[in-house]
């Protein structure tokens, strides 16, 4: 394990970049006090007449969404390294019979939910629901499509039953033609 002063500066991202230097210390100084604002505001160099004015806006300036995002992107760069370790250690809590059992399972439980995490599956069944109606007039229309003998009709449809369909298919044309006139009413209008 390195001491603080051993580890490399880290690389700014664009969040990090777009602050000044001292605000920048300020950021990293976050992470060397342990979150405590006031401090990393005096470690970066920012002094006022008196602490409580320094705490205030300490408190100010880690509000700064730009301040925040900056703080998001050292956090999740500091994660990054610290992965091995956090591994290593969860793994020795796991594998410590000295340790409770519930903080074992917990340990394990980290590991195994990272690696395998649940997967929910959800279906979704689309269908079209037609009426009794609407089916004798597709029916009525693949029939006639297929240039079928009058039997065809009255084998589906019952003696009774053909007129019926017959008017339905009539009723859904007419206001097919209907829609079309209207649709055909609006040209497009191009000007060249």
């Amino acid at each position: 394990m390195t001491e603080e002063s051993d580890k490399p500066p880290i690389e700014f991202g664009p969040c990090m970049r777009a602050l000044k230097p001292q605000q920048q210390r300020a950021v990293l100084a976050l992470f060397q006090t342990e979150g405590v604002r006031t401090e990393a505001m005096r470690l970066a160099g920012y002094s006022t007449k008196s602490a409580k004015s320094l705490k205030s806006h300490a408190s100010a300036f880690f509000r700064n969404e730009r301040v925040r995002a900056a703080v998001r992107e050292v956090a999740e760069h500091e994660i990054a390294i610290a992965e091995p370790e956090l591994l290593a250690l969860t793994w020795r809590i796991a594998r410590d019979v000295g340790t409770a059992p519930r903080d074992r399972l917990r340990a394990i439980s980290m590991v195994w939910d990272r690696t395998n995490p649940v997967l929910h599956k959800h279906e979704v069944k689309v269908g079209v629901h037609l009426t009794a109606e609407e089916i004798d007039v597709q029916h009525f229309r693949a029939l006639r499509k297929l240039n079928a003998p009058q039997q065809a009709y009255l084998d589906r449809f019952g003696i009774n039953g053909v007129e019926r369909v017959k008017l339905l298919v009539h009723a859904e044309d007419e206001k097919q033609k209907r829609k079309d006139a209207i649709d055909g009413e609006f040209t497009e209008v191009t000007t060249e």
